[in-house]
């Protein structure tokens, strides 16, 4: 909404239009295009506040608010495409087609980058899985993984609650999971491999200052993996 009014005030924000000489610029409906700009950022924006300020009265996963802006960046890039070529007369004719032509090839690959996006979310915020070999623990889940060695663990306690998280370093991390690399409010690093519905979290600290964070996507499956563990440890 302030990129909104910023544009509605210097229109020379606006791409290509700061380096457009004079005669170009003479083309453009610049009161036009400023204004279709301007309310296109303002309804965008609003939409985005608004499904923010309902957070705060209702549930809404991380899902549908990356589909939410997904959708809405999507129609802003379209609507500037739209709000060019009607206000912008040289982009009209023949003699605009190359740059029209330009910008729906950006409109096509901005819509496949999202599409890979959401594929790529959706498909990551599954539950990680957790195996136990005669020699390994290997967690994997939202294109993360670890492999801890059954020998060098030092201790694998079981705990009723999540530990209290501080930051996401670099990882996934939704309403019903937590993975990968994170730091816990005490300063420790560590790698998460944690569902909502996996009941009680398997904490793993290795030889070698390794901290981990597991559990499984039910419960069951969860008290079966540490037992594994614990068998293997003995």
């Amino acid at each position: 909404m302030l990129t909104g009014w910023l544009v509605y005030k210097f229109p020379m924000l606006i791409s290509g239009v700061n380096t457009m000489s004079k005669k170009r610029l003479a083309k453009v409906d610049l009161e036009g295009l400023k204004c279709g700009y301007r309310n296109v950022f303002l309804i965008c924006g609003g939409v985005l506040l608004l499904i923010g300020g309902l957070t705060f009265f209702v549930h809404i996963s991380m899902g549908v608010h990356l589909i939410v802006f997904s959708v809405v960046l999507m129609a802003l890039i379209i609507a500037c495409v739209i709000l060019g070529k009607r206000f912008d007369l040289g982009l009209q004719g023949e003699e605009g087609k190359k740059e029209r032509m330009k910008n729906w090839i950006g409109i096509i690959i901005a819509f496949v980058a999202l599409a890979a996006m959401l594929f790529f979310f959706f498909k990551g915020s599954k539950p990680a899985t957790v195996e136990v070999s005669e020699d390994y623990i290997t967690a994997k889940g939202g294109g993360y993984s670890a492999s801890i060695p059954v020998a060098d663990i030092e201790t694998a306690t079981i705990l009723n609650d999540w530990p209290d998280i501080s930051l996401r370093t670099n990882g996934l991390s939704t309403d019903n999971v937590s993975i990968g690399h994170f730091r816990l409010k005490n300063g420790e690093n560590c790698m998460m491999f944690l569902c909502d519905d996996g009941g009680p979290v398997l904490e793993v600290r290795t030889a070698d200052g390794g901290l981990y964070y597991l559990n499984c996507a039910t419960e069951e499956e969860t008290l079966e993996m540490i037992a594994k563990v614990k068998s293997r440890r003995r």
